[in-house]
């Protein structure tokens, strides 16, 4: 249940953000990225960002979550793709040499 630990993050990197002067409470939506590597279940990551909201002035505050696909690029022939399953090789070669491009990472886009 990383999500818990995730939601307290947002809402502490919100409040470290804002400006000086900048009440939490006027804070209506939260907008985030977060890759599909992850593993975040963004209905379960709203449920608990609204349950802990409350305790940190920003009951009025919505989450809006993106999910960002795993996009890929391999080493070796330079084929970009997605990928739905774990399964990192190159549709083009068969390449198990690929870097991932997108698909990791949470990151606050939004304040609105």
């Amino acid at each position: 249940m990383h999500e818990l630990y995730i939601a307290q993050s947002i809402i502490n990197t919100v409040h470290d953000s804002l400006p000086d002067g900048v009440d939490a409470m006027r804070v209506r939506e939260v907008h985030v990225a977060c890759g599909k590597l992850d593993a975040i279940v963004p209905d379960t990551l709203e449920f608990l960002f609204d349950a802990i909201k409350g305790q940190s002035q920003l009951e009025q505050a919505r989450l809006e979550i993106e999910e960002i696909e795993v996009r890929c690029r391999c080493r070796g022939c330079g084929c970009e793709f997605n990928i739905d399953i774990p399964l990192f090789l190159c549709p083009s070669c068969q390449s198990g040499d690929v870097e991932v491009i997108t698909g990791r990472g949470i990151r606050i886009v939004k304040l609105c």
